[in-house]
């Protein structure tokens, strides 16, 4: 009845208003009512498919604002909403056996950023359950090589020493959504041996506190002899 009652009073150049609406006041707010909102997109029919894309858009645009945002490792309600829209993309796409293409979001460097520079505590979350769209895809789920790829990457940064369990919990979460053990996914060490290892002092994704080695100078003794 609503998506009939959409047709006759929404013309397809008000799409961009509305999918942007739609993605800031409800699906990044309300991921319970997800399936709601995808009943109604597709109840639209072949006229809908503008506003699908206009809501990918934004979906894409908010992704990027909230990654930028310098408070998404410290705001919880800012990590929501970003996990919230990880929930939407992947039901979005993957779910429906669409691509996300590496130009919009490459998911795999993505990943790797987060490890670099601190974010895995918002970047992991919002990933695990944007791959979480591929459990009953056709095309996506393991061992779809796009998916096995980034998947390696979870691999890797989970066997870093002293990773929050809340960030390692989000890892096996996905591993048994997607049916597949997380010591099948191959561990490739090579991986994070190319990148910028973080500072795991005051790291938010890293339980250690404070360095183990005493700063201050070296002295000679403690290089020992050079004869």
């Amino acid at each position: 009845q609503k998506a009939q009652e959409l047709k006759d009073m929404l013309e397809a150049k008000y799409f961009g208003w509305l999918g942007h609406f739609l993605v800031v006041k409800r699906i990044s707010t309300q991921a319970n009512f997800h399936q709601l909102y995808l009943s109604l997109l597709d109840n639209l029919g072949d006229y809908g498919k503008g506003l699908v894309e206009a809501i990918l858009d934004s979906v894409y645009h908010n992704i990027g604002k909230l990654l930028r945002s310098p408070k998404i490792t410290t705001s919880s309600s800012e990590r929501s909403y970003l996990k919230n829209l990880g929930i939407w993309l992947g039901q979005i796409t993957l779910a429906r056996n669409r691509p996300i293409l590496q130009i919009m979001l490459d998911c795999k460097e993505l990943l790797l950023q987060g490890y670099e520079t601190g974010k895995l505590i918002a970047v992991a979350p919002f990933l695990a359950k944007t791959l979480e769209g591929a459990k009953n895809s056709v095309v996506f789920r393991p061992p779809n090589p796009w998916v096995m790829g980034i998947l390696s990457v979870f691999r890797a940064v989970y066997s870093v020493e002293g990773l929050k369990m809340n960030i390692k919990f989000e890892v096996e979460v996905l591993c048994k959504n997607l049916g597949i053990k997380l010591e099948d996914i191959p561990l490739r060490r090579d991986i994070l041996a190319r990148r910028v290892a973080p500072v795991k002092e005051r790291n938010p994704d890293f339980n250690i506190k404070s360095a183990s080695v005493p700063k201050g100078p070296v002295v000679p003794s403690q290089l020992g002899s050079a004869s």
